[in-house]
């Protein structure tokens, strides 16, 4: 079974699932962490992939919606540490750009050198 977990790190949410992105895990993270986000107005949410082995369509849209819903308040979404399988569905669908993308994030980084760290 995959968990969602939730934190505010130096005033950044940060999320991570530690399963599979997909149907229904996808939707649950996609509403816990706009809930969060909405309620902590984080300017920054940082969705760590390092423990989702793998993601389908239901993930893939999860991701460009909650991308939307950030991006259209003005926040920024950053997702952090993908798995290869990851990193390569989002490149296959052509979305390894629309995102920001970093291999090397945690929790003890800053708003600022969060915003700086991308992968281009």
């Amino acid at each position: 079974m995959s968990r969602i977990a939730i934190a505010n790190k130096h005033g950044v949410l940060w999320a991570r699932t530690d399963g599979p992105l997909g149907a229904p895990m996808s939707l649950e993270l996609e509403t816990a962490v706009i809930e969060a986000a909405n309620v902590g107005r984080y300017p920054v949410t940082v969705l760590d992939l390092s423990q989702a082995p793998t993601i389908d369509s239901s993930g893939v849209g999860a991701l460009v919606r909650l991308q939307t819903a950030l991006a259209t308040k003005g926040r920024r979404l950053i997702l952090a540490n993908p798995t290869t399988a990851v990193a390569d569905e989002l490149r296959l669908r052509d979305l390894y750009a629309f995102f920001q993308i970093s291999h090397d994030l945690h929790p003890d980084m800053d708003q600022e050198e969060l915003l700086l760290a991308s992968d281009l």
